[in-house]
């Protein structure tokens, strides 16, 4: 039963329909991520090798219809490796592939996670063929999760600044969110989270009765004042 619903609720996670809010407490969030990687994902990659680094159940694959999908993951950290879809474990540092190994390289909230970022950035570049690109995503305002795997937030100009150390040219980097985006996924998070942490069902009216007309009204603050001052995430586009 467990095996057979948590594809379905998995999808509603990762890749929220807009009825997900419904149920989703994290809807805010993961609607911004899902929006900004299915634009970069509608380019052709029919003949494109994509690696995605820090790959957990690779909730994104299916969006691009590429020659091969190759998802690496740490064994450990925040997250057991039997929950994770993995083709190749990896030591979180060192990337397991040849030199200009593939076309576009995928890694989205992971750099927060990573001793030294730039270490895995220049690994990164090393597996890139000439003139491939990288699609990262980085939390800016965030709870501290996987816990006590979490080391750093970034500034968009922390992120450009890193990249371009890395020998990476950035073509895009923009927020997900603007405040009230942000205010209101904060509130959702607090409230799922914080008042019945361990009563499941508790928790699913919470998201219900309380979440949804949070995060319903926040959204709608932010299409009338469409105020960017701050966000929830990056995201950048670079290319070697």
């Amino acid at each position: 039963m467990i095996k057979e619903i948590r594809p379905i609720i998995n999808r509603h996670f990762f890749r929220p329909a807009w009825y997900s809010i419904i149920v989703n407490p994290y809807f805010i969030v993961r609607r911004g991520l899902l929006k900004k990687i299915s634009n970069f994902a509608k380019a052709d990659f029919s003949d494109k090798n994509i690696l995605d680094v820090g790959c957990g159940i690779k909730p994104y694959e299916s969006l691009f219809n590429a020659a091969s999908y190759t998802g690496i993951d740490i064994n450990g950290g925040g997250h057991s490796a039997k929950d994770k879809t993995v083709d190749k474990f990896y030591d979180g540092m060192n990337i397991p592939f040849s030199d200009n190994y593939f076309d576009t390289v995928v890694c989205t909230e992971v750099l927060e996670h990573v001793a030294e970022p730039k270490k895995l950035l220049d690994e990164i570049r090393r597996v890139l063929k000439i003139g491939g690109e990288v699609y990262l995503s980085v939390p800016f305002v965030w709870n501290e999760h996987e816990i006590p795997f979490d080391f750093r937030r970034f500034t968009r100009y922390g992120l450009r600044q890193l990249l371009e150390q890395s020998n990476l040219s950035v073509l895009k980097l923009e927020g997900t969110s603007g405040i009230f985006k942000v205010c209101g996924q904060l509130i959702s998070v607090f409230i799922f989270e914080k008042l019945f942490p361990k009563n499941k069902i508790l928790k699913l009216l919470t998201a219900v009765i309380l979440c949804f007309p949070i995060q319903l009204i926040f959204i709608g603050l932010d299409l009338i004042f469409k105020n960017s001052w701050l966000t929830i995430s990056y995201t950048a586009i670079a290319r070697k």
